[in-house]
């Protein structure tokens, strides 16, 4: 289920500032103030990487950035969720809600819609499930409603088959990078600042799976309307 979905209805850093927005991300989230991106998935899906490459995009782009403490449980399996704050001026890196969500995991990306701000975002791997103990024991069932949540809480969906696009990169562990591809439509980055922001973060031996992780789930969405 490649493709955008349309639905109407701290790390302190501080650079000499390039222009902040580049072809694409062009007028979304802002920057004046400050803008909240939240990432989610469980232990062993590379939450923290993704967030580090996003943070280190943001200072690419010269602006002051934030980074909470992961909360859950950090080992595999259990809950992760990492937050990143950007802008000219970032007083703390907590915010009531975030501008964006990047889901990981498909049940952890619906249990994320209440996080999500009016008007945002979120970005989900639709078809990886990696079921928690609730699911397992019967108290909880994986949602086949997805879009219709996302439609009331009146937020934009960008929902893609992120594991197969992982799997083609070379690497089934790209999910968390072929996700901020997806979600550099919506972000005020060029690919420029992208790419420095996985340089600086990525290890280089698996720099190259990961670029090519980046530029599947970015093209595998089209640029998202106003």
């Amino acid at each position: 289920m490649h493709g955008l979905r349309p639905l109407r209805r701290g790390l302190p850093a501080r650079r000499p500032a390039p222009a902040r927005a580049g072809a694409r991300g062009r007028g979304r989230a802002a920057v004046n103030g400050a803008t909240t991106v939240s990432l989610v998935g469980v232990g062993g899906q590379g939450i923290l990487l993704g967030a580090a490459v996003l943070a280190a995009t943001a200072a690419a782009a010269g602006l002051e950035v934030k980074a909470s403490e992961v909360k859950g449980m950090a080992q595999r399996g259990g809950s992760v969720l990492s937050t990143v704050r950007f802008g000219e001026h970032v007083w703390s890196p907590l915010s009531r809600s975030a501008d964006v969500v990047i889901a990981t995991e498909l049940l952890e990306g619906v249990r994320a819609l209440d996080m999500l701000a009016r008007g945002g975002t979120l970005v989900c791997a639709a078809t990886t499930r990696i079921p928690p103990g609730s699911v397992l024991r019967g108290e909880e069932a994986y949602p086949d409603d997805l879009e219709e949540r996302a439609a009331a809480q009146r937020v934009r969906l960008i929902a893609l088959d992120a594991e197969g696009l992982a799997r083609q990169a070379g690497s089934v562990r790209s999910v968390n990078i072929v996700l901020l591809g997806a979600a550099s439509h919506v972000l005020p980055f060029s690919d420029e600042q992208w790419q420095a922001g996985l340089a600086a973060a990525v290890p280089a031996r698996v720099l190259e799976v990961n670029q090519r992780a980046f530029a599947l789930g970015r093209d595998a969405v089209q640029e998202v309307g106003s």
